[in-house]
């Protein structure tokens, strides 16, 4: 399931499972999921008369912090995010002699913490190129060379001004507004597809729905292969920089804001 635009996990473990050969269960499964969705909200509940298991789960942080059966802590919740909940009792449902908990979430997704980017790239095509290209051609380099010497930090600066002026006439840009939760692989296409599915979703057209979400899948595929083919490709050209900025992105590892922009500009996709 789908929570504030983040895939969800949860998992309810019963008076049965909170035994002690419960909590040895919980690290492979948990490992399993979190390599798989790094990205993905984990909350495991259950009551855990015996074996509590935050020593099997030390990254996962427990949220009920108010008694749940007389002056004992048995129901716990676990999730792998910090700073999501406050717990807060009520009475017991029926004739059960545990209280119920109701956790208020107090977690902001990234989109709500963190600002959204602006920048502004330049989209490179065909004809930009040729444009490029030609401007250098017609350009007289040695013109730049006698009129500086020796000066090899003039000779710099100037020809390094030229071509910022070049690259500025024939390439056209646009601004782009980049938001936290951004993947890398999602292209302007994958945006506008998604678009249409919610479209879709509204006008209650079921074959026009499937239709939409088929192509988001191929589109999704496409985009993720093409990053990975990046992703080869650098470290074929020991491009160490790019690379570990990939597996960052990809392992969800909190990187700068600009991190996911720089990459899209770097695709020459926008």
């Amino acid at each position: 399931m789908a929570v504030g635009g983040r895939r969800a996990a949860a998992g309810v473990l019963t008076r049965h499972c909170g035994s002690c050969v419960c909590p040895p269960l919980l690290h492979p499964l948990t490992s399993r999921l979190q390599t798989q969705h790094p990205q993905a909200l984990i909350l495991i509940s259950g009551d855990f008369n015996h074996a509590p298991p935050s020593t099997t789960l030390p990254t996962f942080t427990q949220y009920v912090t108010c008694l749940t059966r007389d002056s004992k802590i048995l129901d716990l919740c676990y999730a792998n995010t910090m700073e999501a909940y406050r717990s807060s009792p009520l009475p017991p449902l029926g004739r059960s002699d545990h209280k119920l908990v109701h956790l208020l979430p107090v977690y902001k997704p990234p989109v709500e913490r963190q600002p959204a980017v602006s920048l502004t790239v330049r989209r490179w095509s065909d004809e930009a190129e040729d444009a490029l290209k030609d401007c250098f051609h017609r350009t007289e380099w040695d013109s730049f060379c006698d009129s500086h010497g020796e000066d090899m930090d003039g000779l710099t600066n100037t020809v390094t001004d030229y071509i910022n002026f070049c690259v500025d006439n024939p390439i056209p840009t646009r601004t782009v507004r980049c938001y936290p939760n951004n993947k890398p692989w999602i292209t302007p296409d994958i945006k506008a597809l998604l678009k249409e599915k919610k479209r879709a979703f509204k006008s209650g057209n079921k074959d026009e729905l499937k239709a939409a979400q088929r192509e988001l899948r191929r589109k999704i595929r496409e985009g993720k292969n093409m990053y990975r083919r990046k992703m080869e490709d650098q470290l074929q050209q020991n491009n160490v920089s790019e690379v570990w900025r990939g597996l960052k992105t990809i392992s969800g590892h909190k990187g700068s804001d600009h991190q996911l922009c720089l990459t899209w500009r770097s695709r020459g996709t926008l």
